[in-house]
């Protein structure tokens, strides 16, 4: 009965679940596998004592985390916004910009949000397909534009779950074209250590996206965030929900970010990893393709369609792409650590 009085277009919908699996290593999620700084633990735990912080009402603007982010990326305070996760800016960001049949430019295989924020907001979704390596085709996405004058476009760098990045040289060459409001997601920004947050004033139809989930292993308390001129930040505000974002996250994501050494050396270690686990990969006999990665997962392309189930028998968790589509029998491998990693290629090299 609920169904005949749903919109038309999600009757037949999916919702995303992600499902419960037992495991021992959990490399299917792109999270930061490592502890935090002790200070950053004691801080949880003093906030927590004081149960007048859960009697009240966050603060609406989240003030202080937008004052510690604004003086960490040196922009200002109105540049920047705060989200549950980058996940419901991109939301808002659709929200404020697609009207019904409005076109949005996005890159593919990427990042699920995209195109289900676009959808949602009965928008249409218009794919460029990255190259045979899943690097980016400027001169096709220009073409792209060119012919749609999409409404938005979203680029995601280093792209989520291909590893691939763009070099700022190129990002500014599509905004020599792109004149309306272009997303870019840098989640994983920190694994590259380059951004357009610099360029903010130079390009003011940009936001840039960041996240507490990855580098900083914060993915359960959902704090993401974006730089942008003045003028998006206020465009997006429009329709953030009042308390948006709890107060333990805004305390905790403050905290963290004063602890950025700590979180910088993490970031290293898993860079130092993810190269050794490149090499390790490569020894495989089912594994037919390593892909170069900017990120904190690697992507690999393998001869056989068992291997995800193979190793969930195993308790060792991938992400699996099935037989079909751009990702045809690739897996997605989260960086762990040493001793994570290892345990990955043994249990491999048995199947």
């Amino acid at each position: 009965m609920i169904k005949t009085y749903m919109r038309k277009d999600l009757q037949n919908y999916s919702p995303y679940h992600a499902p419960e699996k037992p495991y021992e290593v959990k490399l299917d999620a792109n999270e930061n596998p490592y502890t935090h700084d002790p200070e950053v633990i004691q801080a949880m735990k003093d906030w927590i004592e004081d149960c007048e912080h859960m009697r009240r009402y966050p603060d609406t603007d989240c003030h202080r985390l937008k004052e510690a982010i604004a003086e960490f990326w040196k922009v200002g305070k109105d540049e920047v916004i705060c989200g549950v996760g980058s996940d419901q800016l991109i939301e808002s960001i659709a929200k404020v910009f697609i009207e019904p049949g409005d076109k949005v430019l996005m890159p593919a295989p990427s990042f699920s949000m995209y195109k289900l924020a676009t959808t949602l907001n009965r928008g249409i979704a218009v794919e460029f397909s990255l190259d045979d390596d899943y690097q980016y085709p400027i001169d096709t996405i220009i073409q792209t534009y060119q012919e749609i004058q999409p409404k938005c476009v979203f680029l995601c760098t280093p792209n989520n779950p291909t590893g691939s990045s763009l070099a700022i040289k190129d990002i500014e060459k599509l905004l020599q074209v792109m004149t309306c409001p272009v997303v870019i997601d840098e989640a994983y920004g920190e694994f590259v250590d380059r951004t357009m947050i610099d360029q903010i004033d130079k390009y003011p139809n940009i936001i840039v996206l960041r996240t507490f989930s990855k580098a900083y292993g914060c993915a359960g308390l959902r704090v993401g965030y974006g730089i942008g001129s003045k003028e998006m930040i206020e465009a997006l505000h429009l329709v953030l929900p009042p308390y948006h974002l709890n107060a333990f996250s805004q305390y905790m994501a403050k905290t963290i970010l004063e602890k950025y050494g700590h979180y910088k050396d993490n970031v290293k270690a898993i860079v130092k990893e993810r190269e050794a686990l490149i090499t390790a990969l490569s020894t495989i006999d089912y594994v037919c393709k390593v892909y170069p990665s900017d990120a904190n997962y690697i992507l690999i392309s393998v001869s056989r369609d068992d291997i995800v189930k193979q190793l969930e028998e195993r308790k060792v968790l991938v992400r699996g792409y099935g037989a079909t589509g751009a990702l045809a029998n690739c897996l997605r491998i989260t960086v762990g650590t040493e001793k994570e990693n290892k345990k990955l290629i043994e249990v491999m090299k048995t199947i």
